[in-house]
């Protein structure tokens, strides 16, 4: 038994009935937490639900050609969170991601909550990779500290730059507070293009901008938060905000940059099922990730083109 399978637990369900093998390119990694939620609550469902969707929609590309039957994919089950504990909890995510990436295949997390994508981070960090990351979201995370916590949701990107310290390029913010624009504008290791500068670009100016911004970077970390999407699409999330991107638009944006051959890793995150709709965000959720996976899998250098 190796040291990460110590913090797993088997899950019944299975991503798109994938099995649970150590060889497989991509390997899902659920991570049911959500202690630091500072609205609405319910993230650590999130895996088990995409799970659920994922069985139960078709497994073509939206965006690119090709299907999910033909990525390489294994789900290792969960990790054993503490609940109400986020330093254990990230270690214990930070010491499955470092054996994944270690053994070659890409850790693809599904949370629970966007503190996880720290874990990540630290376990890639460990594995000898540096990757810069490519988030979207519609808020910064970049609080010194909310509600009292350095290690918060809110917190999660200041925490990156500080722990990490490489470029961020955001797709789709909408809401943030003075401290975290000041940050934004004033530091030379990030980038963004609110959702308005998105309608103005279009995906194909969008994907450009990231290209051009990470061109740089020797390996890509992905992280999607679902509430980049807007609340009429993506309702189960835990802070949903007006304004927000359509499934038509960052489907085929992750289509491009997702197939980049320096993705080392990927996550989504703060899907809310209690909160959700008819299950429409678990849904659209499934969608995305198998999107970016079957993007991934390509491994075009550059991206994929227009």
């Amino acid at each position: 038994m190796s040291i990460s399978e110590l913090y797993l637990v088997d899950y019944p369900l299975t991503f798109y009935g994938s099995p649970s093998r150590r060889d497989a390119k991509f390997n899902i990694i659920g991570v049911p937490f959500d202690s630091t939620s500072s609205y609405r609550s319910g993230q650590r469902f999130a895996p088990r639900a995409l799970r659920e969707a994922s069985l139960n929609i078709e497994g073509n590309g939206y965006a690119v050609g090709g299907s999910i039957d033909d990525v390489s994919i294994s789900d290792l089950g969960d990790v054993a969170v503490i609940h109400g504990d986020v330093s254990s909890t990230l270690e214990r995510v930070a010491i499955v991601v470092k054996e994944v990436a270690s053994r070659g295949s890409i850790p693809v997390l599904v949370g629970g909550e966007h503190t996880i994508t720290l874990g990540a981070l630290r376990g890639l960090l460990r594995a000898g990779v540096r990757p810069c990351l490519l988030v979207l979201d519609a808020h910064f995370d970049l609080r010194s500290e909310y509600l009292g916590f350095r290690f918060s949701h809110a917190t999660v990107m200041r925490r990156v730059t500080e722990e990490v310290g490489v470029k961020i390029f955001y797709v789709g913010v909408r809401a943030y507070d003075n401290e975290e624009v000041a940050i934004a504008e004033g530091m030379a290791g990030i980038g963004y293009i609110t959702a308005w500068n998105f309608d103005v670009l279009g995906v194909k100016g969008v994907v450009a901008k990231a290209r051009s911004f990470l061109g740089e970077c020797d390996s890509i970390y992905i992280s999607i938060d679902m509430d980049v999407y807007d609340p009429a699409y993506a309702p189960g999330v835990a802070n949903p905000e007006p304004g927000g991107l359509p499934p038509g638009k960052v489907l085929p944006l992750i289509a491009h940059l997702a197939a980049d051959e320096r993705v080392v890793g990927l996550d989504l995150v703060e899907v809310a099922p209690p909160h959700d709709c008819g299950d429409i965000t678990s849904i659209l959720a499934a969608k995305t990730l198998q999107q970016a996976l079957i993007a991934a899998s390509s491994r075009v250098a550059g991206g994929g083109g227009f």
